[in-house]
């Protein structure tokens, strides 16, 4: 049976290219393994060989994977940055985030916020906020403040569907299970030091350089429903965003 990539809106190079990256950074493949060959990629999801081997070329080209004329294509042991890379241009993208764990560092509480109710949309200065903690091979690279309409965060509760230590997953997957589909995502990305207060928790050093990436997600009603600030240890964690030309997202 055919399956279908997931990234609308994207070119199939590249849903192709972030599939294959996330099962890879998942530990699908290890570095003695070979990734399936171009005639299966095309059999698998109905794709051209150029697809295929666009999607190949990105990876090489980003330090991935390496190709072995006659055996195969293989796995790099780290991406060529040492970084986690991230690549995103989809909701589907950001809902799933493939070997990364998330963990739950500060409780959902309820809390007196103006400026985020307001930006949610509520009627109270009342929203829920949690703060969780991201995980790549066995090192923190991220720490995220959730901020989310009272009645979203005690589902979230309500459903247990808040993590137990670590665990696979986005908090805002679980939001849109709640809150209807999320259709969009806006972001904002401004370069910071570390703070003092998140130095420990990232395993890093206070005023060392980090991102700081900060989402408000809408449902398909144009509700917003979650807004997350995400501070990233710049020294292990890259930030990659496909942009498109209009009318231009053919395979």
């Amino acid at each position: 049976m055919t399956e279908v990539l997931p990234g609308v809106g994207l070119p199939g190079y590249r849903k192709l290219a972030a599939v294959l990256t996330e099962e890879i950074a998942a530990g699908k493949y290890g570095p003695e393994d070979a990734l399936p060959t171009d005639t299966e990629l095309m059999e698998k999801y109905a794709l051209g060989r150029q697809t295929v081997r666009r999607a190949f070329q990105e990876l090489v080209a980003d330090g991935v994977v390496y190709r072995v004329r006659g055996k195969g294509t293989f796995p790099t042991e780290r991406p060529h940055t040492g970084r986690m890379v991230r690549s995103t241009g989809s909701i589907e993208q950001l809902e799933q985030w493939s070997g990364t764990q998330m963990e739950l560092v500060s409780g959902l509480q309820l809390r007196r916020d103006t400026e985020h109710a307001a930006a949610l949309g509520l009627e109270s200065n009342t929203v829920a906020q949690l703060t969780v903690r991201r995980w790549s091979d066995d090192e923190p690279f991220a720490l995220t403040d959730v901020y989310l309409p009272p009645d979203i965060g005690q589902w979230l509760v309500d459903e247990d569907r808040l993590p137990d230590g670590r665990a696979p997953g986005t908090i805002i997957a679980a939001v849109g299970e709640y809150a209807g589909p999320v259709s969009s995502a806006e972001e904002t990305i401004t370069a910071i030091s570390v703070p003092e207060a998140m130095a420990e928790l990232l395993h890093t050093e206070a005023g060392r350089p980090a991102l700081q990436v900060r989402r408000t997600y809408r449902n398909v009603a144009g509700r917003p429903v979650e807004i997350s600030s995400t501070v990233h240890a710049a020294e292990r964690y890259e930030h990659r965003l496909s942009i498109f030309r209009v009318g231009q997202h053919g395979s």
